[in-house]
């Protein structure tokens, strides 16, 4: 495998499609607009019925699979996932890697329509415009998207609850602070990510709605980093909001990956402000879980559980196969992960 690339594993995968400038990050200690809108009230999608494939389900049952990129940490775990669930239903599962490389994708849709698959799993982001990936789709083929909707020839698309992920982490950093501080704090400073605003607006507008659920009311002195998904950028927002947070010692930083809260950690040691700062992020990398099992500080993420994927993935796909009804959006439930709870979601 090759050395990681320092944007989070899942930003890696989404953030490498979209052409859009970085903003500069924001500074001082007065208020700076979210680079996305608040987001609207939302109709909860239905329930995701897939617990995982039966044995023996998939039995003379050949599926294609392209992968947007193994070499991606994120990808690799849906794809191992995506194999072993295939394997337990029997599935003759013929996978093909694009390897992060939009020229790749042609090969790999001919090689998989052309291999008799009764289904395909397409995984492939936004490296090609949907609308020509799903032109080269023989007509009738049943189609599932994997985390980016493939419009319009996949019919279900399974991806990450980022809302709900923010919702959870934001109630249990707002429950913290009710119990720690009564719910009053000197900042709640957020670190996010232009270059991937969809995401980023329903991670952290749902950081900010589960925090208020728990703190109520307008949230204090509230500061925003939109160019702060990676280590270093977001090591350079919090250093900068630091500096305008002179004796402050109550500081909640949110990051809408485990790069922005790793990267808030070294600001506030830098700084020599560790006791200031705790920290929340998104993912529950293997990076990260050591921090969280033994730094007071790092008080948990909302894990995404690409490993668990499959276990949508392969019972749907073999439902569409069967021309089974299944909902157009299967969302994987997300947990929080912190110093009492990741010794059961991931022993050591």
């Amino acid at each position: 495998m090759p050395v990681r690339n320092p944007r989070s594993a899942r930003l890696v995968a989404l953030a490498a499609i979209v052409a859009l400038a970085v903003a500069a990050c924001a500074t001082g200690d007065t208020a700076s607009p979210s680079p996305t809108p608040t987001l609207g009230p939302t109709t909860p999608p239905s329930a995701n019925p897939y617990t995982g494939a039966t044995a023996g389900s998939g039995a003379n049952v050949k599926l294609g699979y392209l992968s947007y990129g193994d070499i991606v940490p994120y990808v690799k775990a849906i794809s191992d996932d995506i194999r072993a669930q295939a394997a337990t239903a029997g599935v003759d599962l013929v996978t093909c890697d694009a390897n992060v490389d939009p020229s790749k994708v042609d090969d790999c849709m001919k090689q998989l329509t052309g291999a008799g698959i009764k289904g395909l799993i397409l995984f492939q982001g936004s490296l090609k415009l949907p609308a020509d990936v799903c032109a080269e789709v023989p007509t009738g083929l049943p189609v599932l998207a994997v985390e980016i909707a493939e419009d319009p020839c996949a019919a279900t698309l399974v991806r990450a609850d980022d809302l709900r992920a923010g919702q959870i982490a934001g109630a249990a950093v707002g429950t913290w602070v009710k119990a720690n501080w009564s719910c009053t704090y000197d900042a709640y400073v957020s670190l996010e990510s232009s270059t991937v605003p969809d995401l980023n607006q329903e991670r952290m507008e749902g950081y900010r709605q589960g925090f208020q659920s728990v703190c109520p009311g307008p949230i204090t002195n509230a500061q925003i980093g939109p160019s702060a998904d990676r280590e270093d950028t977001a090591r350079d927002a919090v250093a900068a909001f630091l500096g305008s947070l002179p004796g402050k010692s109550r500081i909640i930083v949110v990051a809408m990956n485990d790069d922005g809260a790793l990267g808030a950690l070294d600001a506030a040691k830098a700084a020599g402000r560790e006791s200031d700062v705790w920290v929340s992020g998104q993912g529950a990398e293997p990076r990260v879980r050591d921090l969280i099992r033994t730094d007071e500080h790092y008080l948990g993420d909302a894990a995404y559980f690409p490993e668990r994927f499959g276990e949508t993935i392969i019972p749907a796909m073999l439902d569409l196969v069967a021309g089974k009804t299944v909902p157009k959006l299967l969302l994987i439930e997300p947990a929080w992960v912190d110093s009492t709870t990741i010794g059961t979601i991931y022993p050591s």
